[in-house]
Parts: structure tokens; C-alpha cells; sequence
């Protein structure tokens, strides 16, 4: 009888001891995933956002530009990227795509798909081998934003200064930039045009058929 409490007291231990074991191996398991997912974590948020993928990320449905200044601002990154970074075809799609989101429905509808990033990719190409980039541009003051009524339709005037490299010549291009307001609220770009002092400048910013 002796020899049976033993032997029940020895497997009594042993399970114990698998169940200890067991235990030991989740809580290991647990702590090296949970330690990876963190690592994971951290590497993702040190990963650099390209200048492409930050104006990409910007959800226009909830975060559209509130006012036609920052159209024209968001129109101006959206160029800068096609011009300055090396852009694969899915980055310059997504891009276009993107310019015909901030358009005028007038304005989109005269862009025929095909047709529009077919020329964009070329204009594109021929700049790069100019070596052309917008090195920065300006835009006028909030107070010079110049509103009026057109056709019941709600506009905005204002003026845009890219700052551009043609090789390794500098120079300047002023643009003007005309904007309507849809039914939504949104102000969309309606068209745009150089200056009268630029009008002879072949550098013009323009990717997009008006």
C-alpha cells in the first residue's frame, strides 16, 4: 500500500511538472512574440515615407483640401512628384488619378484616359532627360485669393510661382490657377494658365490637358 501512495505521489509530481513545463513554454512563447511584433513595429515606423507615398497616403474622401489655396498647394506636390522623383508607371497612374480627383467634373470629363496618361508619361520622360525639377514654388497669400460668381457657380483666382531647374539653368513660372466650388463644397480646379509676362516661357508647369 505503501508503494502505491509512492507511485501516485511520483505521478501526482510528474504531472505537476508537465503542466509546470507547459506553462513555461507559452509564457516563452508568448514573450518572443510578443517581443517580434513589437520589433516589427518599430522597424515599420522607422521605414521613411517617400515623397510619392506620403502625397498617395492622403485619403481625399475624409481629408480634402479645405480651401482652394490648398488645392492648388496639393496639386503643386502631386506635379513635384511626377517631375522629381523617379516614378514607376503604378506611381505616375496613381498620381494622375489622383490630379483628376481635385479637377472640375468639366475639366475631368475632357481627359480621356488613355490618351491623358499616355502624353503624361511621355511629357514626363522628355523633362527627365532635360533634367527639368521644381525646386519649390509659392503661392499667393490667403488675403490675394481673388472670390467671384460665374454662372451661379462659387470661384477662386489665385496664383502659383514654381521655382524650376531646365538642366542647369534656374528660372520661375507664375501661374494662375481658376477654381469652382461643387455641390459638395469642394473647390475644384476649373483650369489654369501662364501669366502674360510668362507666356513665352516653353517651361511651363503643366502636366495635365486642360
Amino acid at each position: 500500500m505503501a508503494q502505491a501512495k509512492k507511485k501516485k505521489t511520483a505521478a501526482s509530481a510528474m504531472q505537476k511538472l508537465i503542466v509546470v513545463v507547459i506553462l513555461a513554454a507559452l509564457l516563452i512563447f508568448a514573450y518572443y512574440h510578443v517581443a517580434n511584433v513589437h520589433r516589427e513595429t518599430e522597424v515599420e515606423e522607422n521605414v521613411p515615407v517617400t515623397a510619392v507615398q506620403e502625397v498617395l497616403l492622403r485619403n481625399l474622401d475624409k481629408n480634402y483640401p479645405p480651401s482652394p489655396k490648398e488645392v492648388v498647394r496639393y496639386y503643386s506636390e502631386l506635379t513635384k512628384c511626377l517631375y522629381n522623383e523617379n516614378c514607376t508607371d503604378e506611381e505616375i497612374e496613381q498620381l494622375a488619378k489622383r490630379a483628376l480627383q481635385i479637377y472640375d467634373d468639366e475639366l475631368a470629363a475632357n481627359q480621356e484616359w488613355n490618351r491623358y496618361i499616355t502624353d503624361l508619361k511621355s511629357e514626363i520622360a522628355t523633362k527627365k532627360s532635360q533634367e527639368y525639377a521644381i525646386m519649390s514654388y509659392s503661392l499667393s497669400a490667403s488675403t490675394d485669393v481673388k472670390y467671384f460668381t460665374k454662372d451661379s457657380y462659387e470661384c477662386a483666382s489665385l496664383y502659383c510661382v514654381y521655382n524650376i531647374r531646365n538642366g542647369a539653368v534656374p528660372g520661375s513660372v507664375e501661374e494662375q490657377f481658376i477654381l469652382r466650388k461643387d455641390e459638395s463644397g469642394h473647390w475644384r480646379i476649373f483650369g489654369w494658365d501662364l501669366t502674360q509676362d510668362d507666356s513665352n516661357d516653353t517651361s511651363e508647369v503643366m502636366l495635365f490637358n486642360e
